[in-house]
């Protein structure tokens, strides 16, 4: 598998089969699937570097984790949640994590499990949260119609770390906050460029919001008859595929800018429109070659679309709705027996308030083992202690040489310090003697 350049990730609310499934694209065969994972939560499916594959449980507080090249979850360790979570993501590098529990954002970092910060900016529950391609800036969007962003040094940057308690945490200011959606926001997807580049959201409010990250202004307002579910960019980000809740996929191109920033989007023009689902559509991604677009729904189907004809080239039938669907490079950890992580994992602290006198049990998971005591042989000792060889010799010598410098430095500082105490003696006497002579000649 692998001269693939492309795998197809996708999971469903059936958990019967498997929690997550990986897919060959252009031939629609199951490569790999992992379980005991229950039904994953929609858009919380994510890859912790190119090591581990997570998603969290949609009816309990639990995060699961994947090895790649294993179809159980990680053993040893329970990645227990505060709560039940409605959103999650993962820095690119595999460092950092963010979950979305109720109106609050909380993070980790994983290869310690410290629980770093607590946001408390939203009024209602956080729908979708997503970092930034560079890991430095995150964005959150929830059912109150607002939009963040967060720089991921203010927030995970404490000054008073250890000062910090449930109460006083999260008091953060985001770098933007969006709130031009009336109705909750059901989806968004971010430039690659990240903070410099443009940020897309849709809401159940019938709009598209487009805004340039590097202002914060909004640049375009897309309206459109039906409430939005599912938003992304093509590879180019030249056009944006917008998914409704009535199934159908609106294609919008950025090219030609309206002389208004206000759009109405309508059916008249059925040129731009993929139609085939028959329920709303949860997830949308874009191959590689930016050819392909792939689209998931309530109706169970996974549907494969070449984009200039706008035509379905095949579909996978699921057990359930789509809760999680993307295309990724292929990783070759997928397929290796003898694979070992190189990201350390820890079990997740659920709440910032740390005693000292509890002592945490640590287990990581690395990629290799460190000989921290050199392994050496019986007989190199019998060798090193009878006849020692050339190279100690030297290093003998050199040793000789040294502690004579050493010696003679220390001479030398000794005398330095004689004549300084000298000459500073021979000072005071000196101004002792003229103030006396000053005294006498004034009397």
């Amino acid at each position: 598998m692998s001269n693939l350049q492309e795998v197809l990730i996708t999971s469903d609310s059936n958990n019967t089969l498997w929690t997550i499934s990986v897919w060959d694209p252009h031939t629609g065969t199951n490569l790999m699937s992992y379980r005991g994972g229950g039904t994953a939560e929609t858009k919380t499916l994510t890859f912790i570097g190119k090591d581990f594959i997570a998603a969290v449980e949609k009816t309990k507080p639990i995060l699961h984790i994947w090895q790649l090249n294993s179809q159980q979850t990680v053993q040893g360790m329970r990645f227990i949640l505060p709560g039940k979570a409605s959103a999650f993501a993962v820095s690119s590098d595999g460092s950092f994590c963010l979950a979305g529990i109720d109106e609050k954002i909380y993070l980790w970092q994983l290869s310690s499990g410290s629980l770093l910060t607590i946001i408390n900016r939203h009024y209602q529950k956080i729908n979708h949260i997503k970092f930034m391609p560079d890991g430095r800036f995150f964005v959150s969007a929830a059912e109150d119609g607002m939009v963040m962003v967060w720089s991921l040094v203010t927030v995970a940057a404490n000054s008073e770390v250890e000062l910090v308690t449930q109460s006083t945490a999260g008091q953060h200011d985001p770098v933007y906050i969006f709130s031009d959606h009336s109705l909750p926001v059901t989806d968004m997807c971010i430039s690659k460029t990240g903070i410099h580049g443009r940020l897309c959201t849709v809401s159940s409010d019938r709009t598209c919001k487009i805004y340039d990250l590097t202002s914060g202004e909004l640049l375009l307002n897309l309206v459109f008859d039906e409430p939005l579910s599912s938003i992304i960019f093509d590879i180019l980000e030249l056009n944006i595929f917008v998914g409704s809740v009535g199934g159908k996929i609106h294609q919008v191109s950025l090219t030609n800018v309206p002389r208004n920033r206000d759009l109405l989007v309508t059916d008249i023009d059925n040129a731009h429109i993929f139609s085939s689902h028959s329920k709303a559509i949860t997830c949308l991604s874009v191959s590689l070659n930016g050819e392909t677009l792939m689209s998931g729904g309530n109706d169970e189907q996974i549907i494969l679309w070449h984009i200039k004809s706008r035509q379905p080239v095949r579909t996978l039938r699921h057990k359930g709705p789509i809760t999680n669907a993307f295309f990724s490079t292929n990783i070759d950890a997928i397929y290796k027996q003898d694979f070992s992580p190189s990201i350390a994992l820890h079990s997740l602290e659920r709440t910032l308030e740390k005693e000292s006198e509890d002592v945490n049990e640590v287990e990581l998971l690395v990629s290799k083992q460190i000989n921290f005591w050199p392994q050496i042989h019986s007989e190199e000792v019998i060798t090193n202690i009878t006849v020692p060889n050339e190279i100690e010799l030297d290093n003998k010598k050199k040793i000789d040489v040294m502690q004579e410098e050493i010696d003679k430095l220390q001479k030398i500082n000794a005398n330095l310090y004689k004549i300084s105490i000298e000459k500073a003696l021979n000072s005071v006497q000196k101004f002792v003697n003229t103030t006396k002579k000053n005294s006498k000649s004034k009397n």
